[in-house]
């Protein structure tokens, strides 16, 4: 931390010894490297905010979106998602995004927090869901009937739940170098809550092994998801593959707004005098009065990195580049007959390492776009799944079909297609001590640098809303805006509220 707080120090006091920067619409020219949610949000704010000045994107892929993206499958030529991405109620600021591009269509909502469980061969199945209890007891009922845990376990749960609702935002830093594991043994948690509560929530949203968790991450996610806000944990599903529901709305919006995108097109290097002014891509310069690098930790790293980057620079490209990352794996299977019942929209697996999730596609993507008339599309996303990277198609396949055909024997048939996706570098690793790593959005403002990207300091793990935010947050800084966070972007549509018919229910 000492490195990264010497940074701060040092930027902080060039900051207030120089005049202010600029109001944006003084600057004629923005460039943003990097056309995933980060970089689509602070290109689309600051065009917003300043819509006589020029704002180019560009994107490496031909598609928008960064890693919420799909892949078409070379034998059935359908588009399947790189793993399945649910996201929350919670997730405001992304919703305001999605708003803000009219895409309302593109998602479904829980009208209320339904987290269904079950368990392999037993039988037992239950779910978790928000009463009529205020914060943090609002799921107290359902978790006081929930079968996997035992009174033991409940009784124990009580004080951390507490514990965890009124957590400040200091208390929540000064644990960031401990594991959550650790946290909760601390805490008197029995080792069956860890394995079958704690442990499964820390695992899906954090990508990350409790085991090796920042236990300011993982207090982080109960106290803003599960015990804040009794809507926050409301899930929402897309309507369509991953990249039908990002990048057409998207890319209009951004059009509209007078972005010059420019897809297909790779950020070779800065360029440098007396700060950044400009990239270089292939076969041409554009010289700009500003940069929001928008890119994966690794890859800002390694533009930061290239010659000429002052010293600053390089201490942040270092910084960048000692954060780890966490794989994720998706698998696809698609069965000429319902397996799942029809009501059957996911289910978490109790005490399932590699099949820890069950989605049915069918219920959450409008009827237009099922690539099957009768069948059954089953998504499994399985995170933290470094281990499994180096697994062949037919193991897990043999864990697919243990896990579903073990449950559902007299639906059972065998999927005409099935596909894995594997993307090592899927978000970065939430482990103990790794806030040291994430910068701020702003740090780098002196040269003309504002950086963007779920990995940066947002107080958020790796998550779609994590993303969006570091985009908004680069945009505020690099325009002179105070913002917090935490209250709407003001030029965009509110996010979607309970009972709001403008969104789709799930």
């Amino acid at each position: 931390m000492l490195l990264k707080a010497a940074i701060a120090e040092e930027s902080m006091a060039r900051f207030v010894s120089q005049p202010p920067l600029r109001r944006l619409r003084d600057m004629p020219k923005v460039v943003v490297i990097g056309g995933g949610l980060a970089g689509i949000a602070a290109a689309l704010a600051i065009a917003d905010e300043a819509e006589s000045n020029e704002v180019i994107l560009l994107e490496a892929r031909s598609r928008l979106g960064g890693r919420v993206s799909s892949v078409k499958d070379p034998k059935s030529g359908i588009e399947l998602d790189n793993c399945q991405h649910s996201c929350f109620r919670v997730y405001e600021r992304f919703f305001q995004l999605i708003a803000r591009a009219g895409g309302h269509a593109n998602i479904k909502l829980q009208s209320r927090t339904n987290l269904p469980f079950m368990q392999v061969g037993s039988g037992k199945t239950a779910v978790l869901k928000d009463g009529r209890l205020a914060p943090p007891n609002h799921m107290s009922a359902s978790l006081l009937n929930f079968p996997f845990l035992s009174l033991k376990d409940k009784i124990a749960m009580r004080k951390v739940v507490k514990e965890l609702a009124t957590m400040s935002e200091q208390e929540m830093a000064d644990i960031d170098n401990l594991d959550f594991r650790s946290w909760l043994i601390e805490r008197g948690q029995t080792e069956r809550s860890i394995n079958r509560f704690w442990g499964f929530f820390v695992l899906a949203a954090l990508n990350t092994n409790i085991d090796e968790a920042s236990a300011s991450l993982s207090a982080f996610l109960f106290k803003r998801g599960l015990f804040n806000d009794p809507h926050a944990f409301d899930v929402g599903a897309f309507t369509s593959h991953l990249s039908d529901s990002i990048h057409p709305d998207l890319h209009e919006v951004l059009q509209e707004a007078g972005v010059d995108i420019r897809l297909s097109t790779t950020a070779k290097a800065l360029l440098w005098k007396e700060g950044c002014t400009g990239v270089e891509i292939s076969g041409e310069d554009l010289d700009c009065d500003a940069v929001v690098v928008a890119l994966p930790h690794h890859l800002a790293a390694r533009l930061l990195m290239k010659d000429g980057a002052p010293e600053e620079v390089l201490t942040v490209a270092e910084l960048a580049a000692r954060l780890e990352y966490r794989s994720l794996v998706g698998i696809h299977a698609l069965h000429p007959k319902p397996v799942l019942p029809d009501d059957f929209t996911f289910s978490i697996c109790v005490d399932e390492e590699v099949i820890q999730m069950l989605f049915n596609k069918n219920s959450e993507l409008d009827a237009e776009n099922l690539p099957i008339e009768d069948g059954q599309w089953i998504s499994v996303p399985v995170s933290a799944a470094d281990k499994y990277l180096e697994w062949k198609d037919e193991e897990f396949l043999a864990e697919y079909t243990r896990v579903v055909k073990g449950t559902f024997p007299e639906t059972w048939n065998e999927p005409q297609t099935f596909k894995v996706i594997k993307t090592r570098k899927a978000t970065f690793a939430a482990t103990a001590g790794c806030a040291e790593f994430r910068v701020a959005q702003n740090v780098l403002a002196e040269h003309r640098i504002h950086l963007a990207g779920s990995w940066t300091d947002t107080g958020w793990p790796s998550t779609m809303e994590g993303a969006v935010r570091s985009g908004l947050l680069a945009a505020a800084g690099l325009m002179n805006i105070e913002w917090n966070p935490e209250t709407d972007w003001k030029r965009w549509p509110r996010p979607p509220q309970r009972l709001d018919d403008e969104w789709k229910t799930w």
